[in-house]
């Protein structure tokens, strides 16, 4: 291998090693990440499963929603029959 072969592979592997490399991590961005995870019942900030995490989340907000719209109509059904509605028990 010549001089110049040997050159260029050096060079070439230090930009590999410099494009690589990343600044050291911020310790605020570590101190807001533990407080979200604290926040979130977990010992981490950040798993695999966040996306399903967030979308279970979600469907729970959106179940919350739902059940007080039912309750809502429950109530409204029960306001117009005087109260006599399936809790009597009959077919």
């Amino acid at each position: 291998m010549s001089a110049a072969a040997r050159l260029s592979f050096a060079a070439f592997a230090l930009s590999l090693l410099v494009a690589c490399g990343s600044p050291a991590p911020d310790p605020a961005d570590d101190s807001a990440g533990e407080a979200e995870a604290r926040e979130l019942g977990r010992d981490t900030d950040k798993t695999v499963l966040d996306d399903m995490i967030q979308t279970e989340d979600r469907a729970r907000d959106v179940e919350g929603v739902t059940m007080d719209a039912k309750r809502d109509l429950d109530e409204a059904i029960d306001a117009q029959t005087g109260g006599a509605g399936d809790e009597s028990g009959g077919n």
